[in-house]
């Protein structure tokens, strides 16, 4: 009896943390163009786990621009986060159609990009926006 109960809680306690291994090139032959990033930051519990580690940015089609954001999730638990990018012309003004909510999921420790292209070459600025998953709650 006292075997399986300790098989039990051995299961359960491993099954409570998922994490996550990665082998990357010791020396990377890509060379990203990072950008200056202002944050701010009202939930401190989603920046543990939906962490904003890096925003690279390119040019697609000659004349689009696209970003794409590095996500970390420090914490040892899975965990889902909900993600839009909002587009800005040169005036500052918000370039429409705006794209939907997308749903990421984040195992413990992972690192995961997301990316988006811009509507129109007019686009010469972004916003990302998170939030928590409100399907975990």
């Amino acid at each position: 009896m006292r075997k399986t109960l300790a098989v039990l809680l051995a299961a359960c306690a491993l099954a409570g943390c998922s994490t996550v291994n990665t082998v990357e090139r010791a020396s990377p032959q890509s060379r990203p163009q990072m950008v200056n990033d202002k944050r701010v930051i009202t939930n401190p519990d989603l920046d543990d786990y939906a962490y904003v580690a890096g925003v690279n940015e390119s040019v697609v089609g000659g004349n689009l621009l696209k970003i794409q954001v590095k996500i970390v999730n420090s914490t040892t638990a899975p965990r889902s986060v909900n993600y839009k990018f909002s587009w800005f012309d040169g005036n500052g003004m918000e370039i429409p159609p705006g794209p939907p909510w997308m749903t990421l999921l984040l195992e413990g420790g992972q690192t995961k990009y997301v990316s988006s292209v811009a509507p129109s070459p007019k686009a010469k600025d972004f916003t990302l926006t998170l939030l928590p998953d409100v399907r975990e709650y």
